[in-house]
């Protein structure tokens, strides 16, 4: 035997090997390959159904917060009408008040003139 056929069958024996470890990494990341896609598909079932029940609460939500703008849009137009409501009470009960006063006035400052004179 020759050093290069020592040579080859030294290169062979470590080709042989290299390519044995190789295929059982590839094995291996196969292995991992097939867990990840059950665990993503797993994930995508779980997953839908949260996003669903999501989408149907923010609807939900939505028509909620529609209604209390509407609500609220009500309050404001009733608070607006018992503001000028109570504006127009004050205008009405005032303008007499203050006409009886300057009747008042009126006569004890002509009672004070007839005593006086």
């Amino acid at each position: 035997m020759t050093v290069w056929d020592l040579v080859a069958v030294v290169v062979t024996a470590c080709a042989i090997v290299t390519m044995a470890a190789l295929l059982l990494v590839l094995f291996q990341l196969v292995s991992v390959l097939r867990e990840l896609r059950s665990a993503a598909d797993r994930l995508a079932d779980d997953a839908l159904p949260a996003v669903d029940v999501l989408r149907e609460t923010v609807n939900h939500a939505d028509i909620e917060l529609q209604r209390l703008q509407g609500v609220i849009g009500t309050a404001e137009e009733v608070s607006e009408n018992i503001r000028s409501a109570g504006r127009a009470a004050t205008r009405i009960a005032t303008t007499p008040a203050i006409k009886g006063r300057a009747i008042l006035a009126g006569l004890r400052s002509g009672l004070g003139r007839l005593k006086r004179g």
